[in-house]
């Protein structure tokens, strides 16, 4: 199973559960990275479907059921209202999804995915991953670069609100900063922010926008630039072309 396979597979079944699948992840730490992300999504949205039932209510099932026995001709006036009271909570709660969702804006939203637990560990790794890695994740959202900066330790395909993004985590001195491009969403003008007790910067490059997010700014400049020349500059010329 390769990675297109696989990303296919998570959209229709993000528990993948299918043994091809769970191999490739063991071996794909970006797919392993994007099925976390998927099954986090899913927590979230059942968790907020999870309605409360109202008090009573299947005291007052029970007895519409009982009072249908004595009244043959009204079951469908009663239970019209129990299948009225089950659509208003499902749309309440579909309501108050799409109000979070709209309430929070873009830098909110990837603020709060970088420092989800899910990410969280991220920021702890060392090890520069392939340039090919970073390269594909790119390729996936219609990207291609002229070049990547170097000291990537970490690169994922993530689903944040209703923009898809490229995850990263930049490794080097001054401590780990959280990357996170996203294409064909390109924001007025560059501005540093503070979001969940990181500092922060947002930059419209080519046709998106690049978000770094750090305990400390140190970095940033460097990679704002390195991130400009990657995105914006002249794609790499294959070996052997002319």
């Amino acid at each position: 199973m390769d990675c297109l396979e696989f990303r296919r597979r998570l959209g229709s079944e993000p528990q993948v559960v299918d043994a091809q699948a769970r191999a490739h992840m063991e071996g794909c730490a970006a797919c392993a990275a994007a099925a976390a992300d998927a099954q986090a999504f899913d927590a979230r949205v059942a968790a907020a479907l999870a309605v409360a039932v109202p008090a009573g209510l299947a005291d007052r099932i029970l007895a519409a059921q009982r009072a249908d026995v004595v009244e043959p001709f009204q079951p469908r006036r009663r239970l019209g209202w129990i299948a009225l009271a089950a659509a208003a909570s499902l749309l309440l709660a579909f309501g108050i999804v799409r109000y979070q969702g709209a309430a929070a804006s873009l830098p909110d939203l990837v603020a709060a995915h970088v420092t989800s637990p899910d990410e969280r560990d991220a920021l702890a790794l060392h090890t520069p991953v392939p340039m090919a890695e970073v390269e594909h994740a790119f390729a996936d959202r219609g990207v291609k670069l002229a070049d990547a900066p170097p000291q990537v330790v970490y690169v994922s395909e993530c689903g944040i609100g209703r923009w898809h993004s490229v995850h990263m985590v930049s490794s080097g001195e001054g401590g780990p900063v959280s990357v996170v491009y996203i294409p064909r969403e390109r924001a007025a003008a560059s501005k540093d922010f503070r979001r969940d007790g990181l500092i922060a910067r947002e930059v419209p490059i080519a046709d998106g926008t690049l978000y770094m997010l750090a305990q400390s700014d140190q970095r940033f400049d460097a990679l704002e630039h390195a991130w400009r020349n990657a995105l914006e500059g002249l794609p790499k010329v294959a070996a052997g072309a002319h």
